[in-house]
């Protein structure tokens, strides 16, 4: 769980959607390059088999390792702010973000982080584990059209079209949340405290929330902070907590 902070009070976020899926799409041959549910990060798939690699060929760069599937994966680097990329192995839980939280590799090298569109395409090093594997890259950004200093609350983009009005947006490690939307120029809740030359990236970040993904018919407990029996019945948030609890069958 993370706090929002409102005004002087801490708000805790109880977010969850518990995804019900087709025993038919579970089953779907492991071999084959996975089509994952839409995201707010916009994720898609880099040509080629393995992890994630730049146009030379390198993987040098900040990461973390976890031992979960694809759309575990995704899910975490939906969530992470500074994740912009994940490769994940179609025949075992094995998968690497590219992000500087929990980084364990390259710590020190976040330029993925900051520009994902160096990221051009897959690669397994001739890995035989690796090589069925895709790398899938955050697409949700877009690039500063004119400078900005320290202590604006704006700034303009090449294309504004990707952002809504409460949507967060990350640049280089400054969060912030959108309150104005008009054509290229977004307007932020609080000032920016670094400055950023043109062409510096501008990217989306996701909501809070937690995914679960169970068959369908098969009852979802309520989540931690939450009451009630399950997903289906119903759930609602603690005392000291917001946010919503749903059931879907498709990837919001």
């Amino acid at each position: 769980m993370t706090a929002a902070h409102i005004g002087a009070f801490s708000v805790f976020l109880c977010s969850y959607i518990h995804l019900a899926v087709s025993s038919k799409l579970v089953s779907t041959s492991k071999t084959q390059q996975r089509q994952l549910p839409e995201t707010q990060k916009g994720f898609r798939a880099k040509p080629g088999n393995g992890w994630c690699v730049s146009a030379n060929g390198s993987e040098s760069t900040a990461r973390r390792f976890l031992e979960v599937g694809c759309w575990n994966a995704q899910n975490v680097c939906e969530n992470d702010p500074l994740c912009v990329a994940f490769a994940c192995q179609s025949t075992a839980g094995v998968s690497v973000l590219y992000t500087g939280t929990d980084c364990v590799s390259h710590c020190q090298a976040v330029h993925w982080v900051t520009n994902p569109d160096l990221i051009t395409q897959a690669s397994n090093g001739q890995n035989a584990a690796w090589a069925s594997s895709s790398c899938y890259v955050q697409t949700a950004l877009s690039s500063t059209s004119a400078a900005t200093i320290a202590g604006s609350t704006s700034l303009q983009v090449t294309d504004g079209s990707i952002f809504r009005v409460g949507d967060g947006i990350r640049v280089f490690t400054e969060l912030k949340t959108v309150t104005q939307v008009s054509g290229g120029r977004l307007v932020v809740a609080t000032p920016f405290a670094g400055s950023y030359r043109v062409g510096t990236k501008v990217l989306k970040t996701a909501a809070n929330r937690h995914i679960t993904i169970a068959l369908k018919g098969h009852a979802a407990a309520c989540p931690d902070n939450a009451a009630g029996v399950n997903v289906a019945t119903g759930c609602s948030c603690n005392a000291g907590y917001a946010g919503s609890i749903a059931s879907a069958d498709t990837f919001p």
